[in-house]
């Protein structure tokens, strides 16, 4: 009987350790969902020059975007520290996303479309790994 006690609790811990997990978890996979919006409002920003009187580059909108980003990934929560590593690489190329968008300057296009190609593959990284970010997709 004591032992069956035994059993039981164990399974009520192990329960519980469980969904604390999905709990974090779940706050990470609705940052990525709004960081998905804002990560596509920078991607389809294909103006070629500053100033292209065809297709203009939105500076402004890439610079906000990039900002709200920023602060989304704060918001995030680490159990490990491969996604704590992960994160860091995020949010520093967000932030040179910002940077380059906020100055407006010659060059600023190629500055933006090179961190957005790291910032793709640090977030493809991610959801690789994890499980509970698989289906989602940058």
């Amino acid at each position: 009987m004591k032992s069956r006690n035994i059993f039981i609790a164990g399974l009520i811990a192990i329960s519980l350790i469980f969904a604390g997990a999905s709990v974090s978890f779940a706050g990470d996979k609705e940052v990525c969902k709004e960081q998905i919006k804002h990560y596509l409002t920078i991607k389809m920003n294909d103006g070629l020059l500053p100033g292209d009187e065809f297709n203009p580059y939105d500076f402004k909108g890439v610079a906000e975007s990039a900002k709200t980003m920023s602060a989304n990934e704060a918001k995030r929560t680490h159990n490990d520290k491969n996604h704590a590593a992960i994160t860091k690489l995020v949010t520093g190329h967000i932030n040179d996303i910002a940077e380059a968008a906020g100055k407006a300057a010659e060059g600023s296009v190629e500055s933006v479309g090179h961190s957005l190609r790291f910032l793709y593959l640090s977030c493809k990284a991610c959801h690789k790994v994890y499980q509970t970010e698989k289906r989602l997709r940058p």
